[in-house]
């Protein structure tokens, strides 16, 4: 059993462009998660069976809370976590916004039940349907990098779904998940269906491997997410996984190359390239590959790196040191490996967490930039000789979050789409999918396990509950007791007029179907003919 220090060192919040202390939050005890956990618990009976026609109406009664704060909480995301607020505003604050609006407006739709028509013919009697109801208690973990627009609609999908949650926001941007908390407040959400807990990471696992947990959404890093679901098995708790990525971009030889320089460089290089969906290697056909190079470098260079709450501003610094640190050794490395270092590359001198955009050419897979998560503001392009290659070394990864190709041709981009092994793929536009409602969220390989975001995030919310129902007057079902000879001889007859594929055969076999007392006294031979057509 992990045990907590009687005196848990507070969550202090770091300024990344400042350095300076920003404000510290207490760090809660042991019997803190258990009374969030068990608040949660007591709330959920009430929660689930509220209409979900007012669960709707609350998620619009949100979605105003958010609009009328909206600058704020863009500033605060600026000044904690560090990136432009403009992209503040545009990826975290509107994300949120278009999906609480589609919870708003269709969640009933996306949750209702779905008639379900029996396939099986000797079941062709009964009626069924699936029924889609909550988990229990849900724990969410969010981030560092998307503080707001991670957890903030997640939060709202459970809560829509009819759970209740307990959230623990990440230690990094505690105020951020301060000023979600008490915008559900705001928005009149009863007490104890949502429970936020400031936690230190190290205690976390308490959380996770406690047996009052239904089910665990996560996001961070791979190894964190591992450390987790190990966690979560304890109690054979289910967990969706949100990971990391090490997403591609190919620059294929008809591409629009101004048109791609640009999405390019945005692509990499928004939120410092602290994006688990940003692009963090470029493979460019070798016909086209110095002048893409040149472009990108011409576009680098006019990129203004400086305080997030200026408005001009189009790279902030980096969330953490340790981060920083973690990019400038990667660096370091592909150039000591002979990688070509065409701009930044090294911390600016000044107070803050900068690290100034980073291009890199002549890279390969022997270089960690290539093969591991960087989570920075660089840009490694490597040449191939063709688009088989840029796939191939695509697809050469452990991670499958996202990846982006630029091209002219329809049919390259429908090769692209079916061949590589990811979540998402985008054509000619890189990461504008998270403001997309309707578009799922998560990856393969070593990027996660389950979706969240659009109707696919909300089955993951939901337990799937299948109701048959069996309205007719017979005294037995055909296959209930006594067993006998009749019986088995039946079943052999009916397996082939089922299952066989040739026509005589079946039509032979179902008529001595037919001639069953058995299956005469126990069927509506109204319904099975108005079903004969499941026979073929």
């Amino acid at each position: 059993m992990q045990t907590f220090p009687k005196y848990p060192e507070p969550l202090i919040s770091i300024c990344p462009s400042t350095e300076q202390e920003l404000g510290r939050i207490d760090s809660m005890k042991q019997s803190d998660i258990d009374l969030a956990l068990a608040n949660a618990r007591n709330s959920l009976d009430a929660w689930s069976r509220t209409d979900i026609k007012k669960r709707q109406k609350m998620m619009s009664s949100l979605l105003q809370a958010v609009l009328a704060e909206k600058e704020s909480i863009a500033e605060l995301i600026a000044r904690e976590q560090g990136k432009p607020v403009v992209e503040a505003m545009m990826s975290e604050v509107f994300a949120a916004l278009g999906i609480l609006k589609d919870l708003g407006r269709n969640a009933r739709r996306y949750l209702k039940p779905v008639k379900m028509n029996h396939e099986q013919l000797l079941f062709a009697h009964k009626k069924g349907y699936y029924r889609f109801e909550p988990h229990g208690v849900i724990v969410v973990i969010s981030p560092w990098n998307y503080p707001f627009s991670v957890p903030f609609p997640e939060i709202a999908a459970a809560l829509v779904s009819g759970n209740t949650v307990v959230f623990k926001p990440a230690p990094a941007a505690v105020f951020i998940g301060k000023k979600i908390d008490e915008l559900f407040k705001a928005a009149d959400f009863p007490v104890g269906v949502l429970n936020t807990i400031f936690i230190h990471d190290i205690d976390a696992p308490y959380l996770t491997s406690h047996k009052a947990v239904d089910k665990i959404i996560f996001t961070g890093s791979t190894p964190v997410g591992s450390a987790v679901m190990c966690s979560a098995s304890k109690q054979i708790t289910p967990i969706v996984l949100e990971l990391g990525g090490k997403d591609p971009a190919i620059i294929s030889a008809d591409a629009n190359l101004d048109h791609a320089a640009h999405g390019v460089v945005w692509g990499s290089l928004f939120n410092a390239g602290q994006v688990c969906a940003s692009i963090e290697r470029v493979y460019v056909e070798r016909s086209i590959a110095d002048q893409f190079i040149a472009k990108c470098l011409q576009e680098i260079k006019t990129l203004v790196v400086g305080d997030p709450l200026d408005p001009t501003t189009q790279v902030g610094p980096m969330s953490t040191l340790a981060q920083l640190v973690k990019v400038q050794a990667q660096i370091d490395d592909a150039v000591k490996r002979g990688a070509r270092l065409l701009c930044g590359g090294r911390r600016l001198d000044r107070c803050g967490y900068y690290m100034p955009p980073t291009l890199l050419s002549n890279v390969d897979h022997s270089m960690s930039i290539m093969t591991e998560e960087t989570f920075g503001p660089v840009i490694p392009i490597m040449t191939v000789d063709s688009l088989d290659d840029a796939i191939h070394l695509a697809n050469d990864s452990m991670y499958g979050l996202s990846a982006y190709l630029w091209t002219t041709s329809k049919k390259t981009a429908a090769r692209f789409a079916a061949e590589l092994k990811v979540g998402t793929v985008m054509i000619n536009d890189g990461t504008s999918s998270w403001g997309e409602p309707n578009a799922p969220w998560g990856g393969t390989k070593k990027s996660g396990i389950g979706r969240t975001r659009s109707r696919f995030g909300l089955q993951e919310l939901v337990q799937v509950k299948f109701v048959s129902l069996d309205w007719s007057r017979k005294k037995r079902n055909l296959w209930w007791y006594p067993y006998d000879l009749a019986l088995v001889k039946f079943a052999y007859h009916a397996a082939e007029a089922l299952y066989s594929t040739k026509t005589l055969t079946k039509m032979l076999h179902l008529l001595r179907v037919l001639r069953s007392k058995r299956f005469l006294k126990s069927v509506n031979m109204a319904v099975i003919i108005r079903n004969l057509n499941k026979l073929f």
